[in-house]
């Protein structure tokens, strides 16, 4: 039998992806132990706020155990393997859920592991991240029929991510508004498919008919020149300009932290339209659906 695993968006169906979706509203209104008995370590290897918090409680409320673990009070730290530590951890562990800087890393992780492993972040892609997303706009609009994303800004692992979704989701379409120097040195590592747009200026007719006004902190993991990237996407900053011309039912999306006057403003991240607070509870909603559909 296949170990379940979630690296990435596209180790899931859309079959899988709505029985995530469906597990968490399930969860919600009814936490089930379905974790009795079971332990399940976290590693971070980057800073993390919402997606370790998130998984802890998650984990606790469906009956487990979370074990936090550290590389540098562990053995790898001194004489043992990357590969001989992480099939140990097969012998204690029921599953694993791993932050790192490299994507590699996780790839390795599972073949050593032979358990389910879920991604936390990574520098190619955040699906948990989407998934919590998705699980807010379809709450929020009862429906991703006919859903439009307009993101802002940097080309980037939670971005890749949502391309991957939209290839699952054919009838939600996403609007980039980035620079393009970015788009030409990122966008040939990102999967494409017919409902993404690239938009290298502001559009004022797309940005008035989206149903969702999302964006991410300019700079991301590995980023080495800050303040060149910074001052290259500033236009694209998500300001009370911008919100003044969106529908009356659109939303403003940030899966946080925001780094406040960059890439938004905290006019809007206050706005009456935004919805932050709302997606960063979503989290923990949408991990038990996770960990429900690994089946651990």
């Amino acid at each position: 039998m296949t170990i379940k695993k979630l690296l990435d968006i596209s180790d899931l169906s859309r079959t899988d992806f709505d029985t995530i979706l469906n597990n968490s509203k399930t969860i919600k209104e009814n936490n089930i132990e379905i974790l009795k008995n079971k332990s399940i370590g976290l590693i971070f290897e980057k800073y993390s706020t919402r997606t370790r918090i998130s998984f802890h409680v998650g984990i606790k409320q469906l009956g487990g155990h979370s074990i936090d673990l550290r590389f540098e009070e562990l053995n790898i730290q001194r004489v043992e393997s990357f590969e001989d530590t992480f099939e140990i951890f097969g012998c204690y562990l029921d599953a694993l859920i791993f932050r790192t800087s490299s994507h590699d890393k996780l790839i390795n992780a599972y073949n050593y592991f032979k358990k389910p492993l879920i991604n936390a972040l990574s520098d190619k892609s955040h699906p948990c991240q989407i998934i919590s997303d998705f699980y807010t706009i379809k709450n929020h609009f009862s429906s991703l029929e006919n859903i439009s994303i307009s993101w802002f800004g940097d080309i980037n692992n939670v971005l890749y991510s949502y391309f991957e979704a939209a290839k699952l989701y054919p009838e939600i379409k996403i609007n980039v508004f980035t620079d393009e120097s970015i788009y030409k040195k990122k966008i040939n590592n990102f999967p494409i498919s017919h409902n993404i747009r690239f938009h290298f200026d502001l559009d004022k007719e797309i940005i008035s008919k989206s149903d969702c006004i999302m964006t991410d902190v300019f700079t991301s993991m590995n980023d080495d020149d800050h303040l060149a990237k910074n001052k290259i996407l500033s236009k694209f900053q998500i300001n009370n300009e911008i919100m003044s011309i969106t529908k009356s039912n659109a939303i403003f999306m940030h899966c946080l932290p925001a780094n406040i006057g960059s890439e938004v403003t905290r006019e809007v991240l206050n706005h009456p339209k935004s919805v932050t607070l709302i997606q960063a509870h979503n989290r923990l909603i949408a991990q038990k659906g996770i960990l429900k559909w690994l089946n651990i």
